[in-house]
């Protein structure tokens, strides 16, 4: 057995990735999307990558990150190994584990699904169960639109982000306003560090997955007042839902229903057969909202947190 650092190379990116399809083969990562996260790492962000290997096969990998959520302290993890390699767990995490206290980490997170055999071995190391979100798919084939319960209020209209200037920087600084404001209003386990504008241009913008024609905005007398936003997925015929969500003032309105039902029209209209979307597992307003348009529940996500003993 070796232990090596993965370099920024094609081919240990490609190596990564058919590693983590092999021991997730229900949630697909591709190239294009692992070189736009690598690019857009923000200053003092970090990333690293090993790779476990045999006979110069790799069998495995350990590595942290920043997270999206870059909490000081804090890591994420992510640790996974081939089949009939599992008994190296815990020599593994024992090694990622010291790299991240030599990195000055005093908490560390790992995001798994609850169904995966993963989930047992962290908890075993020592981690708890810190958040939880549903991801849950529409399947457009059986997808019947629900009637609106009342008109939209007649200053509403409904608008794709591409049907506006949005190249121009002013119109983007308007919708990051509307994204992060809204944001701040999901109830997320921990307090949110939102992105600068660069940076959130950067990884949303300029993001490969970014579909203008799919971002649908609710715009009062030209003001944005509400969003939801499709962006392609690594899954075949499937598009996945980004921040759904309206400005306090306009609640309870129908509004947020049409802008989800305007973007599963828009989806089937360009022939996918399905929309995944994730939800946290207390927000049940939106929760709700899903189940109505015929969402289907997946196993949930989970966020499992490790305190470090100083």
């Amino acid at each position: 057995m070796n232990l090596r650092p993965s370099t920024s190379s094609d081919l240990d990116l490609e190596t990564y990735l058919r590693l983590y399809r092999a021991v997730h083969p229900e949630h697909p990562r591709t190239l294009v999307q692992l070189r736009h996260q690598e690019a857009t790492w923000g200053p003092g962000e970090l990333s690293v990558r090993f790779f476990v290997e045999e006979d110069g096969q790799a069998v495995g990998w350990a590595g942290y990150q920043t997270p999206m959520n870059p909490l000081p302290g804090q890591l994420e993890v992510e640790l996974g190994l081939l089949e009939g390699y599992e008994g190296l767990f815990p020599l593994l995490w024992a090694f990622l584990e010291e790299q991240a206290r030599n990195q000055g980490a005093k908490a560390l997170i790992v995001r798994v699904r609850e169904d995966w055999p993963q989930r047992a071995a962290y908890q075993g190391q020592g981690f708890v169960e810190y958040d939880r979100t549903w991801a849950s798919t529409l399947d457009l084939t059986h997808f019947n639109p629900i009637p609106p319960e009342h008109p939209l209020p007649p200053s509403i209209r409904i608008l794709a982000l591409a049907e506006l200037n949005w190249h121009d920087e002013q119109v983007q600084h308007s919708f990051y306003t509307l994204i992060t404001a809204l944001l701040q209003e999901v109830p997320w386990a921990e307090p949110l560090e939102i992105w600068p504008f660069e940076l959130w241009r950067s990884r949303s913008l300029e993001n490969p997955n970014f579909i203008p024609e799919g971002n649908f905005l609710a715009l009062d007398q030209g003001q944005m007042v509400g969003v939801s936003q499709l962006l392609r997925s690594s899954r075949p015929q499937t598009l996945q839902t980004g921040l759904t969500g309206v400005q306090p003032p306009y609640r309870r309105r129908g509004i947020a229903r049409a802008l989800k039902l305007r973007a599963a029209r828009y989806a089937k209209a360009q022939g996918y057969r399905y929309i995944r979307t994730s939800n946290h597992s207390i927000n049940r307003p939106m929760l709700a909202l899903n189940e109505a348009m015929g969402f289907a529940k997946e196993p949930a996500w989970l966020v499992l947190k490790k305190e470090l003993q100083t």
